[in-house]
């Protein structure tokens, strides 16, 4: 039955009839660059895929911290020949970009490559499904004759330590056997030196442990070894990153009768890579990256790690900075930081890159030289601990979080500056606290300061009390800002010290200006201000009215015991100067 009645014979259409042609559509990047794949992404991508017309991979960026993730991440070795200018991006809308190329550089081989890898090509990787970059069976470190390769190869590589009267040791690696004549012990092997004689030390030393052939290895080290083939075995599969310093495959290869490792050799590859970033990337927050050709080796390993993970790796580190200033990673490995962060027990499970140690260990020395810079020894205790201004002003704090968690527990202390304990233009300022239960005077921070101006005070608090909150987790308190806390502040009477102590305290708590704070919490120390009156060389009668000045009770009679004095004693001008000033 026909159903085609209702149109007309000429707008029929029969499916047999249609020719599937391929989709030629070109898509215009620039007015120069063209592509036929266009692919969005809200992540970068470690591998982007390519293609022989061009694939572009549009990165939607905003809210990115580093917009370079799009590159960064990427795994590909890129480089020369490159070139960079200023372009219209039409697919955009007519926007400005800077575009930016760059060439694959190919990865590095070894001179053993399994064939299948030398001539492996690829336009997109699938780490989870690509068996081209196993590793062989024979280099696995399950592979007794692999094993036995390897430490014979370390025998010749390593050098006998041994100086005998000045002259390096040259003897040849030998398998010897370490025994007890009653056998109660089996006996153990290593690789020994033939010229070891006995109670000589510092020879050669490889001890052997298993899964290695025993045989074989004699007959690798007494140059006996006949091999299985006269042709070389080429069936590695180690790829490495072009950048890599290597210059010898790390894994070693029978080459006839001899063992060896094999050089790395290029894969050069021609593939383009074109950046295209906005001029403006607040007003379009997208970039593009544009491959074009064919990878003519095989994928590179992944050897960078992940911008994003990067970061969330170094939190971790920090972390692990705060729990313990001495960040190994075996701490971390060891520790709960990698389940916590990540929610996986290794770390080569958060990323393949990872899997090696020593990046790791590069991470963590990078973070501790950030936040040590000048290490951990005494340079770096006087570079945290230190501060070094415009003016030449330098302030030098000597305490530790167990002093400082003590001073917090104070009702009341002390500030001195001592003139006479450093040499040269350095003075020492102290904090400290009388304790009548030990009869001891304790110091919880030394700070040597060249300056004694009000500034210099005011700068000298404000690193105290920041140090308080970053060694012992909490701010200072002040009784009659807080309710509790430090409800006196002992100190001589001097004004540059008191006026900075007071504008520290405006910093704390600003509905007080610092005057009325010193009110509140600053008193001078009557034993310090008697002891000075008594080192000076006036007779009883002017010492005796400098004392009654304490127990004056109204500004009259203050000015009263100033003027008796300077009636009495002429020299005394500088002193009722210094005390008859307002604060």
């Amino acid at each position: 039955m026909s159903y085609t009645n209702f149109v007309n014979k000429e707008d029929i259409i029969y499916e047999e009839d249609l020719v599937s042609e391929e989709d030629n559509t070109e898509i215009y990047i620039t007015k120069n660059i063209t592509v036929k794949t266009i692919i969005h992404s809200l992540t970068p991508l470690e591998y982007p895929p390519t293609s022989e017309e061009g694939t572009a991979i549009i990165y939607h960026v905003e809210g990115w911290q580093n917009i370079e993730m799009a590159f960064e991440d990427v795994q590909y070795s890129m480089g020369l020949p490159c070139g960079q200018n200023k372009t219209t991006c039409t697919y955009l809308g007519d926007i400005a970009v800077i575009k930016k190329d760059r060439t694959c550089h190919g990865v590095k081989i070894c001179e053993f490559a399994d064939p299948e890898l030398r001539e492996m090509e690829h336009k997109s990787v699938d780490p989870n499904s690509d068996l081209r970059l196993r590793m062989s069976k024979e280099l696995s470190t399950d592979n007794v004759n692999y094993n036995t390769f390897a430490k014979y190869l370390a025998a010749y590589k390593t050098e006998c330590r041994y100086m005998r009267d000045g002259v390096q040791c040259n003897g040849k690696p030998i398998l010897k056997c370490l025994r007890r004549h009653d056998e109660t012990v089996p006996p153990s092997y290593f690789i020994g030196c033939t010229g070891w004689r006995m109670n000589e030390k510092f020879h050669r030393f490889i001890s052997i442990k298993e899964n290695v052939d025993l045989n074989l290895l004699q007959q690798l080290l007494n140059g006996l070894y006949e091999g299985e083939t006269d042709e070389p075995v080429n069936n590695c599969y180690s790829v490495f990153s072009n950048s890599t310093k290597r210059i010898y495959c790390p894994h070693p290869h029978r080459s006839e009768n001899t063992i060896t490792q094999g050089k790395l050799m290029k894969k050069l590859c021609e593939v383009r890579f074109s950046k295209l970033i906005p001029v403006d990337i607040k007003s379009c927050p997208f970039v593009i990256l544009i491959s074009k050709g064919i990878h003519t080796h095989p994928p590179p390993p992944p050897n960078q790690v992940p911008v994003t993970i990067r970061t969330r790796l170094q939190e971790l580190i920090h972390q692990a900075n705060n729990d313990n200033t001495d960040v190994t990673p075996t701490h971390i490995i060891t520790g709960n930081l990698i389940k916590t962060y990540f929610g996986v027990e290794y770390l080569s499970d958060i990323h393949a890159s990872l899997n090696n140690t020593d990046r790791l260990r590069y991470y963590i020395d990078k973070i501790q030289k950030e936040i040590h810079p000048q290490g951990q020894g005494l340079l770096g205790v006087v570079y945290n601990y230190s501060q070094f201004f415009e003016d030449e002003h330098v302030i030098i704090v000597c305490t530790t979080s167990e002093q400082l968690n003590e001073w917090i527990k104070c009702k009341h202390f002390q500030i001195d500056l001592s003139f006479k304990r450093v040499m040269g233009e350095i003075n020492e300022f102290e904090i400290n606290y009388y304790s009548n239960e030990h009869n001891l005077i304790l110091t919880f921070a030394r700070v040597f300061t060249n300056r004694a101006i009000t500034i210099a005070y005011q700068r000298i608090f404000r690193v105290l009390f920041d140090l308080v909150l970053q060694l012992t987790g909490s701010p200072p308190q002040f009784k009659h800002i807080h309710g509790s806390g430090w409800n006196c502040i002992i100190a001589d009477l001097d004004y540059a010290q008191a006026k900075g102590l007071g504008l520290a305290l405006n910093e704390i708590d600003n509905t007080k200006d610092w005057e009325e704070h010193l009110v509140h919490i600053f008193r001078s120390c009557l034993v310090h201000y008697k002891r000075k009156i008594r080192e000076k060389g006036y007779n009883d009668i002017v010492k005796n009215k400098m004392i009654a000045l304490l127990t004056a009770e109204s500004e009259s009679a203050i000015n009263q015991v100033f003027d008796d004095i300077q009636a009495i004693e002429e020299n005394a001008a500088d002193w009722i100067t210094f005390y008859r000033q307002k604060w």
